[in-house]
């Protein structure tokens, strides 16, 4: 097996970036701030992993974004639409069936192409509880832009150490 340096690089810098990640979500409220980020640091992990499917660089970071936004919106959406068959089985089928459905449409516009960065946006939502109030909204959306962002700052760090990894090699 030939080592891919250029991967040994992003596994360094998402790993350490990852556990810096964790203390933020995890240690840093309840150390420091009197507010809990429950549910941020998921979210913060589907918004990187959401970073580098779509790509990486500058228009992974802005496909992701965009992506991921409007997921969360259809998953509000789907619950609303839910919610006017009072929550049964037929009103299940249709909401699912429209916020699948348009997350998927909305590819027609290139910067909603990435299909999955919409269904992540969407997952995080009913991860974190597919409450339609701050309690969910906000950690899914900070949790997802930050994920996108620490996404962003390990390819920025990977690129770095990959130069530094070529010119110990010359």
């Amino acid at each position: 097996m030939k080592l891919n340096k250029f991967l040994l690089a992003v596994s360094l810098s998402v790993g350490v970036l990852a556990g810096l990640w964790q203390v933020l979500v995890q240690v840093y409220p309840t150390v420091v701030a009197d507010f809990a980020l429950a549910g941020v640091g998921v979210a913060g992990f589907l918004g990187w992993a959401s970073f580098y499917a779509a790509g990486g660089k500058k228009d992974g970071f802005v496909k992701g974004l965009a992506a991921n936004l409007t997921g969360v919106l259809w998953g509000v959406v789907i619950v609303v639409i839910w919610n006017w068959f009072n929550f049964n089985t037929l009103g299940a089928f249709i909401a699912v069936a429209v916020g699948a459905g348009m997350m998927c449409f909305q590819a027609h516009i290139k910067l909603l192409s990435f299909i999955p960065g919409a269904f992540i946006g969407a997952s995080t939502f009913f991860a974190l509880g597919a409450t339609i109030t701050g309690a969910t909204l906000w950690p899914a959306i900070i949790g997802l832009i930050l994920g996108l962002a620490f996404g962003w700052l390990s390819e920025v760090v990977a690129v770095y150490l990959n130069g530094k990894f070529e010119g110990a090699k010359k």
